[in-house]
């Protein structure tokens, strides 16, 4: 099953899981908070481990400033 955000474009939401055996027991967009409830389960004693998603990450659209109407400069650091 793939998961797409709401908004403007539908856009597929990546996927990592806890997993427990072959069970899926946590799916979350992000890694640290699939990484957070795995470790939650452990201190309960639950030998879970988290599979991170693998897909590659989209290409990013360029933004355009509406000022001006061209494309935002890329060169700074974020």
């Amino acid at each position: 099953m793939v998961a797409f955000r709401r908004g403007k474009g539908k856009k597929p939401v990546r996927q990592h899981k806890v997993m427990l055996g072959d069970k899926v027991l946590y799916q979350a967009a992000q890694l640290t908070h699939a990484e957070r409830f795995a470790a939650a389960r452990r201190a309960e004693g639950v030998p879970c481990h988290v599979v991170p998603d693998t897909t590659p990450k989209p290409p990013r659209r360029e933004q355009i400033n509406p000022l001006t109407g061209q494309p935002r400069k890329r060169g700074r650091v974020r």
